[in-house]
């Protein structure tokens, strides 16, 4: 590229970048961020005063704001929906547990809006502890870690320490605790966590698949009874949805009666929700590429391209 060239679209850049941080309120430490590079880099070539390879740094940034501006122009997946049965019910027992400072169990399959659902009443409510577990992290050490990082506090010290400093920060605050895929804790994690609603008299939500209640309840009679007189309420979920249900999470996208339809039936299969939101984007984004009306046909052909067969 001829070097005026070169300075032109850098300049170009220079000024694409300026105008989409200030429409769309992306702050430079963000893009910094995306472009595996410092926050000062960022500055510097805004300002026009980075010493490094502007060349360079004006490619990635095209290519990720164009890659921002194809993500914006894909179909978006449908905001939570509160009056989704499933959806009431996970709240309902969520908030149970965090007014009477008790422990709850939500279980369900896959795909039946658990996740979701909690991360709604933690983002909506004051005081609720998000924190979600996995097959990496499921020791007492690391859920107490986790729990604080949530919290936004540090985790130092012993195992010992890292539960005092959780005691300390939560006693008598009558926040609620959210352990979601709880069924990647062991049985001493599950100890643990009683523990701080012991001692810290706080709200306890365990939400997991249904092999959650074999981790908790699998025991020996006396640990069992320890766990069982402290879990009050317990909320078992399905995939049975309504229409009435899919016509609510989708309000206002327009779609046929034959769509949801199809959608209600997608919702019912192994994975419920999940897979009916999954195929209901790609569909979308195929009547989009071809410039067509969405119908039962584009979520057909996404059936096929994520090879699930039998397909409503």
């Amino acid at each position: 590229m001829p070097l005026e060239n070169e300075n032109n679209f850098i300049v170009a850049m220079r000024e694409r970048l300026a105008q989409f941080i200030e429409t769309s309120g992306t702050s430079q430490s963000r893009i910094a961020k995306e472009l595996g590079v410092s926050k000062s880099t960022v500055s510097l070539f805004l300002g026009g005063t980075y010493g490094g390879n502007n060349q360079e740094l004006a490619r990635n940034l095209e290519q990720l704001l164009s890659m921002g501006a194809a993500r914006r122009a894909t179909a978006q997946a449908p905001k939570i929906c509160l009056d989704v049965r499933n959806t009431i019910e996970i709240e309902q027992t969520a908030k149970i547990a965090h007014v009477q400072k008790s422990i709850a169990l939500i279980y369900g399959p896959a795909g039946c809006g658990k996740s979701t659902a909690l991360r709604h009443y933690a983002s909506a409510i004051h005081g609720v502890i998000y924190v979600e577990a996995d097959a990496t992290v499921n020791t007492v050490r690391g859920i107490l870690k986790l729990i604080l990082f949530a919290m936004g506090a540090e985790a130092r010290g012993s195992t010992a320490d890292l539960m005092q400093c959780i005691l300390g920060k939560l006693r008598g605050t009558g926040q609620l605790l959210i352990l979601d895929e709880a069924q990647h804790l062991n049985e001493r994690s599950f100890d643990a966590i009683r523990a701080i609603n012991d001692k810290a008299h706080i709200g306890i939500v365990y939400a997991g698949n249904p092999s959650v209640l074999k981790r908790m309840y699998g025991r020996k009679a006396e640990e069992f009874d320890q766990v069982y007189s402290r879990t009050t309420y317990k909320c078992p979920l399905n995939n049975a949805f309504t229409k009435s249900d899919i016509s609510a999470i989708y309000e206002g996208f327009g779609f046929s009666n034959e769509c949801l339809d199809y959608l209600w039936r997608i919702s019912k299969r192994q994975g419920g929700l999940r897979l009916m939101v999954n195929q209901c984007q790609i569909a979308q984004n195929i009547a989009l590429a071809m410039g067509e009306e969405f119908s039962v046909g584009h979520l057909e052909e996404a059936a096929d391209k994520m090879g699930i067969r039998g397909a409503a």
